[in-house]
């Protein structure tokens, strides 16, 4: 009851904070700044290991550097997802401009679906608007919360302008459905977050052994759906900017290794030309690397 209690009480201060000018949404993400990073010092050993691992070629002062506008980013994006909910298309249309929609709708004029590889990069919530510049019908694979409630509400606000939210679990079935429908769909994957410790893809990425779901490149290969980039990159606080870069009209003529690599590739690319807008406190490397990974 209290966890319950808990949960609105926090939505209802989300839609609150949701009403605020930018401005001053981004006067409290100063202040929280100086909360989390210099007070708090939230998750600063996890965020210096990961990069120092990952940049072992900079000095202490340029990672350091980096710490430090990677936690201004952090609280930027905290409050630029409170405002999400209050956002209209045309406004996030303006703050994340999509440069080649037609990139996209050419597929869908061929009759195909495709499958978009994207990352926890940049907002990535504020590309909820996709389904109104494109053809397809989108389908945004994400991974359940615990609580119920609120993953209902984040649903609720991702799905606003026509995407479907679908769970990993369920993602095959959906496309199985769309393929008997005869749909063309967009099936959008966040590909870079952190399998279950017994996956069996391991590869190098930003200088480590690290572990990837396979899933997207099994699907990919499956129903012989085209695979695509998204890249965004932040062109100032709170302007973002994506494009799509086309990996592999049909998938079926590589190997499943050979799509993940190269969208690791081009993750590595994104990250390195502006590292401070990944997610850097996460514990993306907490499993030890367990040996050379399976053969495919």
């Amino acid at each position: 009851m209290v966890s319950r209690i808990a949960t609105y009480a926090a939505i209802g201060a989300m839609k609150l904070f949701s009403r605020l000018p930018m401005a001053v949404l981004y006067l409290i993400s100063d202040i929280l700044f100086r909360m989390v990073y210099t007070v708090a010092g939230y998750r600063r050993s996890v965020t210096r290991r990961n990069l120092e691992r990952s940049f072992p070629e900079k000095t202490p002062g340029e990672r350091e550097q980096i710490a430090r506008n990677y936690y201004r980013y952090l609280c930027d994006i905290m409050a630029e997802s409170m405002k999400t909910g209050a956002m209209t298309g045309e406004q996030l249309s303006e703050r994340m401009v999509f440069r080649n929609p037609e990139v996209v709708n050419r597929f869908y004029e061929e009759g195909k679906s495709v499958i978009i590889l994207a990352m926890h990069y940049g907002n990535w919530e504020w590309l909820l608007h996709m389904p109104l510049l494109l053809r397809h019908h989108c389908y945004f694979v994400y991974k359940p919360l615990s609580n119920p409630i609120f993953d209902r509400y984040l649903n609720r606000l991702r799905a606003r302008f026509g995407g479907e939210t679908v769970s990993m679990s369920l993602v095959l079935r959906k496309l199985l459905e769309a393929e008997r429908r005869g749909e063309r769909v967009l099936t959008w994957l966040a590909a870079d977050q952190a399998p279950p410790w017994n996956h069996p893809f391991w590869t190098t990425f930003l200088n480590q052994e690290t572990i990837f779901f396979n899933g997207p490149a099994k699907l990919a290969r499956r129903f012989g759906h085209p695979v695509l980039f998204q890249r965004v990159r932040r062109i100032s606080r709170g302007r973002y900017e994506t494009w799509f870069e086309v990996l592999f009209e049909d998938p079926r003529e590589v190997p499943e290794e050979t799509i993940i690599k190269n969208y690791i590739a081009k993750a590595e690319e994104v990250i390195r030309e502006d590292p401070c807008c990944y997610l850097w406190s996460h514990k993306r490397w907490k499993y030890p690397y367990r040996g050379a990974p399976p053969s495919y």
